[in-house]
């Protein structure tokens, strides 16, 4: 899994509020979510998210990184518009 996977994991992570339901959509299973997920946290060196009895939450930073993530894809869909535009 690159980078940009293990980003997109996250984000799902964080939006369906479980490592099952967002491995389910990225077509892993569960425990390379949560593999992938915190060796993402072990390179960043951050704490993305809290892991209850209660479920899952963002800390802070993670709060702050999903944000960045969900800007940066969103980045990358308009250039790739722009550039079938000219086409």
């Amino acid at each position: 899994m690159d980078r940009l996977d293990t980003m997109r994991l996250f984000v799902r992570v964080v939006e369906t509020g479980s490592f099952s339901k967002a491995a389910n959509v990225e077509g892993v299973v569960q425990s390379t979510a949560s593999k992938q997920i915190a060796a993402l946290e072990r390179r960043l060196g951050i704490q993305l998210l809290r892991r209850t009895s209660q479920g899952l939450s963002t800390t802070e930073e993670g709060q702050a990184y999903y944000e960045s993530v969900v800007k940066l894809f969103a980045d990358f869909d308009e250039a790739e518009a722009a550039v079938r535009q000219t086409v």
